[in-house]
């Protein structure tokens, strides 16, 4: 369980790391008007990927810890329900595949800006 509880407090670090790249590379690629890149797809798959592993790694732990203490307490399950959320908000990439790369870029970093201020509250949520 102590793995769990470590790999669930360290992705977040490579989620960062990877999230305020996009953005930024998302950002300059709207301003300097580039061709939206399988590189840059590739680049929302892997952030998306890393929060469904997380994701994943979380209802695992909650679940763990929950049965084995018969306890499930408000904050950890509005924690997950916001990170559920804040991990699929940048699934809906793919609906502007056929847009021009303008609309593309400046869509995506709304995705990602929108999926990190959701994952602040859902972190605001867990007592220090």
């Amino acid at each position: 369980m102590r793995i769990l509880y470590l790999a669930h407090w360290l992705i977040p670090w490579l989620i960062l790391a990877i999230g305020l790249y996009a953005i930024v590379k998302f950002v300059r690629g709207y301003m300097n008007e580039d061709m939206f890149t399988d590189k840059d797809r590739r680049l929302i798959m892997v952030f998306s990927g890393l929060l469904d592993l997380q994701a994943l790694i979380g209802l695992i732990y909650f679940l763990w810890v929950g049965f084995y203490t018969s306890i499930f307490p408000s904050y950890r399950v509005f924690h997950g329900i916001i990170m559920f959320i804040a991990a699929v908000i940048p699934h809906f990439s793919p609906l502007w595949k056929d847009a021009d790369d303008s609309t593309r870029y400046i869509n995506n970093f709304y995705l990602l800006l929108a999926s990190f201020l959701l994952m602040l509250v859902g972190i605001s949520l867990i007592p220090m």
